[in-house]
């Protein structure tokens, strides 16, 4: 019988779960597609220099903890749906039901909702699993293959994962519905979030309060702005304070804000009667007093939604331009005697460093397929030993620019110039020149060059414990004492993942212990120092390694915007729904009073387009700051790694993103609401 009446009530209720029902269905079709890539019966085809195995491993784990944020909307709506029919449970109980029976009901209602949306997102999930696909072919620069298939393994993990969310929610009702008394269900309509039982100072202080925090957060907002960014402890003091003033403040202005329309709205008295404003300010006044604390969260979940949208985009961006500059050869392998390895190994005389000879590696990768087109063996050598100012030749300089496709420079035999790494601004650059225009090596000055800076990207293999490196005629480094030798090549015919890694967790390491095993065994004491001083990039594994993050990125990133939208709006959507149910004798007195249907849809338009465009300002202001002060700290790496016109289209297509999404729910709200009130007039 109670089957029944669940099944019955699901009917009913219908127009009630219709905007959850959504929201669950995309959330499960969205960790049902995500989840796929993981399936043992997965294939995603793509060459052999990729592996995405680290990719599925991170997709899947991920998503369980964002997927799990959502049993807060799970429990806000089990919480909604028990407050809308508090009355009708009262009306069981009357009736001879058990309230162990109702609560049991209500579970099963709960469940086969959920299950619905399950199959329903699981079957959309098809779908979005091949987007997902694509878009990490085109990211690979492979063919897309669209094949839709159902993954069953992937099936059932979709399914434990949300009916256990079910459940566990579902038993925290059966407890709640057991404890209720009959007279708090009768009486549950009367019950509100807070009343005005405090007097008139504490709200008008609290307001007060909410816009002293948004005068901090914003002076702090400014002091970044307008200092010197040095990445110390002094930086993330003031963002941690910009950020909590603004959240603190947002809590305390919609905890004090309907109590401050109250008296704007007994001040204007004209505008209080004008049309049906009074009506209108009563209800949006009415809404803000209840649920103050919920309007304030979905502000700030706003916010994080935007940010998710906007700044994995950017990041993703910033690793794939940041790659060209991390290993722009095929082949590089880094010598790096580091003052620390020295201090730790304690070598005084630099002369004892092994001069390595690369030619057995070029040997190598000719032999075993990987054809080398081009190849530097680039010696280091230092000039200041209290500065650490490395120098390599300009022959070796002009042959690094060759291999990447750059003109050769030329020096005079009394000049040098220098080579800086990408992320220098222009102002440190411009401010060493100004400052060592000469060199004085071994007792002879050197002028700097007329092209005295340069930063075309040779790799960043070749800065030690500075930005810059020195140029310098062959002749005057022959002179110099020698510290280390970098190797780049150029190979044509690209590596394959396992072939790559191969080459570098095993045959590199074993080349320098074999060909160096006096200095190994000498300087190692108990630790293995092949990893501290030979460092190996392979532009196949680091473009996998990128792309498996920005992948990542992007689709987790988007996932938790969509997951923390879809979670506010469905919140505010509902909220608005209950107050069509609970008020609906309220509009349609105004029917019966002669107002025409039109200025009743106007009226509900304003009201909704209130609640829902006030929360979402305020993120936007926020957002706004964060972006801002993201922007003028990182300024110059944003220019260099992303690019300005890159960084504004994220912006804007995360913004527009969200707005997509936030538009459909306000839309679907409104007709909602205008069939839940479904005005008779005379």
């Amino acid at each position: 019988m109670y089957a029944q009446l669940a099944k019955t009530n699901i009917r009913k209720a219908i127009k009630d779960y219709l905007i959850y029902f959504i929201t669950i269905t995309i959330c499960v079709s969205l960790f049902y597609a995500i989840t796929s890539l993981s399936s043992s019966s997965y294939e995603l085809i793509t060459e052999e220099s990729y592996n995405f195995r680290n990719l599925k491993l991170i997709l899947q784990y991920s998503t369980y903890v964002i997927t799990a944020i959502l049993i807060l909307l799970v429990a806000y709506v089990n919480k909604y749906m028990i407050g809308r029919r508090k009355r009708e449970f009262a009306t069981y109980v009357l009736l001879g039901a058990e309230q162990n029976s109702i609560s049991m009901m209500f579970f099963i209602e709960t469940i086969v909702v959920g299950v619905l949306a399950i199959i329903a997102g699981i079957f959309v999930g098809t779908l979005f699993s091949q987007a997902i696909t694509a878009m990490v072919l085109i990211s690979a620069k492979q063919e897309v293959v669209f094949s839709i298939k159902l993954y069953l393994d992937t099936v059932a993990i979709t399914f434990i994962f949300f009916i256990s969310m079910f459940c566990i929610i579902g038993l925290y009702n059966i407890i709640v519905l057991r404890k209720i008394k009959l007279i708090d269900m009768l009486n549950a309509h009367k019950q509100v979030e807070f009343q005005f039982k405090r007097s008139k100072k504490v709200y008008i202080s609290i307001f007060v309060v909410s816009i002293i925090m948004y005068i901090i957060s914003g002076s702090y907002t400014v002091k970044l702005i307008n200092s010197e960014i040095d990445y110390s402890v002094k930086l993330l003091i003031y963002i941690g304070i910009s950020l909590i003033t603004f959240i603190i403040g947002t809590y305390a202005l919609f905890y004090s804000i309907s109590y401050i329309m109250i008296c704007i709205k007994n001040k204007w008295v004209n505008f209080k009667y004008e049309g049906t404003n009074l009506f209108l300010i009563g209800s949006i006044v009415s809404k803000v007093k209840t649920a103050p604390i919920l309007m304030a969260t979905i502000s700030i979940t706003f916010l994080g939604a935007m940010i998710s949208f906007i700044m994995t985009l950017v990041m993703s961006q910033w690793a794939m331009g940041y790659l060209d500059m991390r290993v722009p050869y095929d082949i590089d392998i880094r010598n790096n005697y580091s003052t620390n390895f020295l201090a730790k190994s304690n070598i005084d005389d630099i002369k004892v460093l092994p001069k390595l000879d690369y030619s057995e590696i070029v040997e190598y990768l000719n032999n075993n397929g990987a054809v080398i087109e081009s190849y530097c063996q680039v010696k280091k050598y230092i000039i200041s030993y209290d500065e650490s100012t490395l120098a390599i030749k300009l022959s070796d300089f002009n042959k690094l620019r060759a291999m990447l496709g750059y003109n050769e420079i030329e020096l005079k035999d009394n000049e040098f110039t220098t080579q800086w790494h990408n992320a220098a601004s222009d102002e440190v650059v411009n401010d060493y020149v100004v400052k060592n225009s000469n060199l004085n090596i071994n007792g002879i000055t050197y002028n700097i060059s007329q092209d005295s800076s340069y930063k075309d990207s040779i790799g960043e293999g070749f800065y030690s414990n500075s930005d810059n490196i020195i140029i310098l005629p062959d002749r005057v480094c022959d002179n110099l004492d020698f510290i280390e030798t970098n190797f780049v090549a150029n190979i044509e015919n690209k590596m394959k993942y396992e072939e790559a890694n191969e080459f570098r967790q095993n045959y590199i390491y074993e080349w320098f212990r074999n060909n160096n095993s006096k200095f190994v065994t000498k300087y190692s004491n108990e630790n293995d120092i092949t990893d501290s001083v030979i460092d190996i990039r392979i532009k196949s594994l680091e473009i996998n390694n990128i792309l498996t993050t920005t992948l990542a990125m992007r689709i987790l990133g988007v996932y938790l915007g969509i997951v923390l939208l879809m979670i506010s709006l469905t919140i505010l959507s509902l909220s608005q729904l209950t107050e069509s149910i609970e008020h609906k004798d309220r509009f349609n007195v105004l029917g019966k009073l002669g107002v025409e249907e039109d200025q009743i849809n106007k009226i509900i338009l304003k009201q909704i387009s209130i609640y829902f465009i006030v929360p979402i300002a305020i993120a936007m202001i926020g957002a706004a700051i964060f972006i801002y002060n993201y922007y003028i700290i990182y300024n110059d790496i944003i220019t260099i790694f992303v690019g300005n016109i890159e960084f504004i289209l994220s912006i804007i297509f995360g913004v527009a993103l969200m707005l997509v999404i936030y538009m459909c729910y306000f839309i679907g709200t409104y007709y909602t609401f205008k069939r839940n009130i479904n005005i008779n007039l005379p």
